[in-house]
């Protein structure tokens, strides 16, 4: 027992001097670290740094603290590594705000303005903790007070610095009103950062806060007129980023637009020199302005009639088919110059050609193929638009018939040509959808003129042959309307055209039971096929007994059997019979096209000097 004691009593008295022996090391340690801090690597640097920082707290001496403020603007200013490593955020940062508040020392203020602006410059990880100092709501209020204008000036600058990251700090801090207020009384440099400060402060803005921007709308508006460039695409920045975040609040969007926006940016869309504008705008901010504008459309169909009643109808075929395109010429090359647009600007000029048309009734059949085959696609937007029963764009489109017949001059032809030579699904789909709009708001002779004068109809067969659920069902709603208005006189051309044919074809498919929107296309197919095409109906006749369909046989079959001159007469009349010509779609399905194809391409003699004697009316000698 007393030895284990004894082997006890060893042990405390060895961790007792091991222990007086640490804390003796560890206070050797910090008395050599104290000695040895000249020794390390930007000593010198962090030594200045403790020195600065000590000057600006000696509150009661105002020289010494100048003194330390214009040398740390000049450090920050050249941002040197080997002196920035002492630097501390936390530490400079809470005291440069403190001098920013020293109203009655304008210098200090400034200087201690350019320090901070020089800190998020260098050091741009700074900046959240800048955004939450205090520093931002005193910004604000040096420029919603202008007492100085160089400390207003340097204020902005460090503004325009956060906003670029942070801006919802501004917006809570008025910081909006700081930015444009007094923009009038700067030199054109600094109109132009404030005008991006707000375009900054406007971005990603959270849904609460439009009661915080709503009083600058006028103050905006007005700088949509600006003569300088960068100020008016900065103003048009700022309505962009509004409008897409309040695009499906109304009353916001409307409030918006009270102040004379949406003509401002009407107009700068426009040539520079008709608008007495020294400037184009860059395409980035061309195509922002259409997108605010096809937003503003679709969030509120009263804005919509706003822009109608200003003959926004000519302006969306002018975007798509420019001035210097006019001298080309024909539907085709149109439509070759009309994809060469930027992508992301035709589908916002498709998009607000869309919204400016009344959105779509259908019954409960057409409700539920829309809910089939629109799922991925933004189908049931553009065909009912965002608040489905909007009436406002259906009074005014049968209190103004004649935007209507404008919109079907200018801007129909181009939907159609468009659908057809565009690869996008989105696109087309946008550009059927309004289509579908579009002759679901004519009557009687209008809307058979717009349909006989155009391709639709071939086309609409192209699309209902690729069984597409979303294309193709469009398109079968479009064709099921149609013959429902006018099925004695249309019902031949949906037999020429072969939509009668492909729709045929489309119901001999079997389906799997695996895709839903498929099987609601066959099913509204069917309907089609059996309402309107069935026997006894006019489409159905006039496909069973096509005249024109057996002559193109027949000519195809004496061209197949090295057809004379005689063949050629008949091919020559057959192609040129005005309204009773030829359809694309006869053309291919009676064998016409690969006879006459092969007939030319075989290597017979006579057959080319034939053929320009028959179709020149001319020998081929001369």
């Amino acid at each position: 027992m007393s030895g284990a004691a004894g082997g006890s009593g060893e042990a405390d008295d060895a961790q007792s001097r091991l222990a007086s022996s640490n804390s003796a090391l560890q206070s050797l340690l910090r008395r050599l670290g104290n000695g040895m801090e000249d020794f390390l690597p930007h000593a010198h640097g962090r030594a200045r740094m403790k020195e600065l920082l000590a000057g600006l707290r000696e509150y009661g001496e105002e020289g010494k603290q100048m003194e330390c403020l214009t040398e740390l603007c000049e450090v920050l200013s050249m941002g040197q590594e080997e002196i920035l490593i002492g630097f501390s955020v936390d530490a400079f940062l809470p005291v440069l705000v403190e001098l920013l508040g020293a109203e009655h020392n304008p210098e200090m203020m400034l200087l201690s303005c350019r320090a901070i602006t020089h800190l998020l410059e260098v050091i741009p990880k700074s900046a959240p903790k800048v955004a939450s100092s205090g520093a931002v709501p005193i910004f604000c209020e040096r420029l919603l007070t202008i007492e100085f204008i160089d400390v207003a000036e340097q204020s902005l600058l460090a503004m325009h610095k956060l906003s670029v990251e942070h801006p919802e700090p501004l917006v809570r801090a008025n910081g909006l009103s700081a930015a444009l207020t007094f923009i009038d009384f700067f030199d054109i440099n600094t109109q132009r950062t404030a005008a991006a400060t707000a375009a900054n402060i406007c971005r990603g803005l959270p849904s609460d806060s439009f009661g915080l921007v709503a009083d600058m709308m006028p103050n905006m508006t007005q700088l949509l007129s600006s003569g300088d460039q960068k100020i008016a695409e900065s103003a048009c920045l700022c309505f962009s980023r509004l409008v897409e975040a309040f695009a499906k609040q109304e009353e916001i969007l409307e409030q918006i637009a009270s102040h004379g926006m949406l003509m401002q940016v009407v107009r700068l869309l426009k040539p520079g020199d008709k608008e007495g504008r020294g400037f184009e705008l860059s395409t980035g901010t061309y195509t922002q302005v259409i997108k605010t504008l096809a937003m503003s459309c679709r969030g509120s169909q009263a804005l919509a009639v706003s822009l109608l009643k200003e003959g926004i109808v000519g302006t969306v075929h002018s975007i798509i088919k420019k001035e210097e395109d006019v001298r080309l010429g024909g539907t085709a090359l149109m439509t070759s110059v009309a994809v060469q647009r930027p992508m992301e600007q035709l589908i916002h000029t498709l998009m607000l050609a869309n919204e400016l048309l009344p959105p779509l009734q259908t019954d409960e059949r057409g409700s539920k193929l829309v809910e089939a085959i629109s799922v991925g696609t933004e189908m049931a937007q553009d065909l009912y638009g965002q608040n489905r029963g909007w009436h406002t764009l259906r009074q005014y489109a049968g209190e103004n018939p004649a935007f209507l017949v404008e919109y079907a001059e200018l801007v129909y032809p181009i939907l159609v040509d468009i659908s057809v030579t565009i690869v996008n699904d989105s696109m087309r789909i946008t550009c059927l959808s309004a289509v579908a709009k579009l002759l679901a708001s004519m009557e009687g002779e209008l809307l058979f003129k717009v349909v006989q004068d155009s391709q639709l109809l071939g086309y609409l067969a192209g699309f209902i042959a690729s069984a597409k659920p979303p294309v193709a069902g469009l398109s079968i709603m479009i064709a099921d309307m149609l013959l429902e208005r006018m099925p004695d006189r249309l019902a031949p051309r949906f037999a020429r055209e072969g939509v009668v044919h492909e729709v045929g074809r489309l119901c001999a498919k079997e389906t799997l039971g695996v895709d839903p929107a498929v099987e609601a296309l066959l099913e509204h197919a069917r309907y089609l096929q059996q309402s309107r095409f069935g026997p006894g109906s006019m489409a159905g006749a006039s496909a069973a007994s096509d005249k024109l369909m057996e002559k193109a046989a027949a000519v195809a079959a004496g061209l197949a059997q090295n057809g004379d001159e005689k063949v050629l007469v008949e091919l020559r009349d057959l192609l040129s019979g005005g309204a009773e010509s030829l359809s694309s779609y006869q053309v291919l399905t009676s064998g016409l096209g690969a006879s006459l194809l092969t007939w030319l391409t075989e290597p017979v003699p006579g057959r080319l000097h034939a053929f320009v004697r028959v179709f020149c009316g001319v020998s081929s000698a001369e």
